[in-house]
């Protein structure tokens, strides 16, 4: 029986990318079409941003956050856990009731996105960080509801303490970038791989929270 269920996580994991793969091959000329319309629009509310400069101080923030370790308060044994593998990250969510990640959290799925329509890579990043964020919150049993938004969640994992300032900062700069780009940002594939690099010192850190941050004492699979 627990070989059964352990086959099922894996399929459930496995399925998931290629559904959200097939999504993108068929519907990839109608999401285009509506960048394409709301590369005319402006960001909401009449916000604008220097694309570019905004890029450069997330670099710069980036370099910051990613110098950042574990709470001072956590137990030295669980400061010492290797990181969750990347391969294994999908799985460990599915096992501890969160979403899994469309991507795997393999930024080069993102990546190879941005070859072909770097705002559809910007808008598939976004919907991951969604994601992340939902799953910190309910990691760490933060109230929240289906209508908080990506930076609604940011700011209440802020106030919790569950992310740093500078985390918060950084992600919310992440945030800007993509959603300028959803809302008609023309963005070359150079500043794509840009925001992509800055929004993995974020996935970095989450999947050191996946191996800190549940009393499960997991291990990482023996080889």
């Amino acid at each position: 029986m627990e070989i059964a269920k352990l086959v099922l996580e894996y399929m459930r994991v496995l399925v998931w990318p290629l559904v959200v793969i097939t999504g993108i091959l068929l519907f990839r000329s109608q999401l285009s079409a509506i960048l394409w319309r709301l590369r005319k629009a402006d960001l909401p509310m009449g916000v604008s941003l220097d694309f570019q400069q905004e890029i450069q101080e997330a670099k710069n923030l980036s370099q910051e956050v990613a110098q950042q370790v574990e709470p001072s308060n956590l137990p030295e044994e669980k400061k010492l856990r290797p990181s969750i593998p990347m391969t294994e990250a999908n799985a460990r969510m599915i096992a501890l009731g969160l979403q899994p990640s469309p991507s795997g959290l393999d930024m080069t799925y993102y990546r190879n996105l941005a070859t072909q329509d770097p705002n559809i890579a910007l808008a598939g990043l976004r919907i991951e960080l969604d994601v992340l964020a939902k799953n910190l919150a309910r990691g760490f049993k933060i109230e929240t509801t289906h209508r908080d938004s990506g930076t609604r969640l940011l700011q209440k994992l802020r106030d919790f303490g569950a992310i740093t300032m500078e985390q918060f900062q950084l992600a919310q700069k992440v945030f800007r970038l993509c959603n300028a780009a959803i809302h008609g940002q023309t963005v070359s594939r150079e500043q794509a791989d840009d925001v992509i690099d800055i929004a993995n010192v974020l996935r970095d850190q989450y999947l050191r929270w996946l191996s800190w941050g549940f009393d499960d004492n997991w291990q990482p699979i023996k080889k």
